[in-house]
């Protein structure tokens, strides 16, 4: 029982030197920033830019293996999908693109189960999802 504990302990102290870069702040340009209503922009902050903004906040458990791997690859893809840090940078057509899926988004997936479980203030309300689905489509026309 004891070299099982040993060997569990040396396992895990092994695979905390596996890790994923993602850096936590990226400095960027604010004139490339999402420039939204104040309204928006707190639903957006609270809601969505962990994953989707170049100032992540990475919580104690994202600096863990193995449950850092899994906080930093959903990190690096919510920017590789979608970053409002720079979002003056994507073209009118992707920009297009991006307004036309957060509907289904803030309704079918996001925020992620999993990150509101352990983030209660991240749950988007029916209020909170229909002023981002007004937006989003008043976005898209205009572009």
């Amino acid at each position: 029982m004891i070299k099982i504990f040993i060997y569990a302990v040396v396992i895990f102290a092994g695979i905390q030197f596996i890790t994923i870069d993602t850096k936590e702040h990226i400095t960027s340009d604010p004139k490339d920033e999402i420039v939204v209503s104040n309204e928006i922009k707190t639903i957006l902050k609270r809601s969505c830019y962990d994953c989707h903004s170049n100032n992540s906040t990475i919580p104690w458990y994202g600096n863990i293996a193995p449950s850092s791997w899994l906080v930093r690859l959903h990190i690096n893809d919510g920017r590789k999908i979608l970053n409002f840090s720079e979002f003056k940078k994507y073209d009118a057509e992707k920009q297009k693109d991006i307004f036309d899926r957060i509907e289904d988004s803030v309704v079918i997936r996001m925020p992620l189960a999993s990150y509101v479980w352990l983030h209660k203030g991240a749950s988007l309300s029916q209020e909170d999802k229909a002023k981002l689905k007004a937006w989003s489509k008043e976005e898209f026309n205009k572009i």
